[in-house]
């Protein structure tokens, strides 16, 4: 899952949820997102197949 900002940008893999890479993200702002990686893995992976399907 890429996620991108106005303070820079990251990565993550949502099986298992890992941080790929951080460019410029602020450790709060990692965690914040890593939290909801965890309690939406279900809704994440339903946009994957959403965006690859288009």
């Amino acid at each position: 899952m890429h996620v991108e900002s106005g303070d820079g940008e990251c990565k993550f893999w949502l099986n298992p949820v890992t941080l790929a890479r951080n460019h410029g993200m602020s450790a709060v702002d990692i965690r914040k997102l890593e939290r909801l990686v965890y309690e939406r893995p279900t809704f994440l992976f339903e946009k994957y197949d959403d965006f690859q399907s288009e």
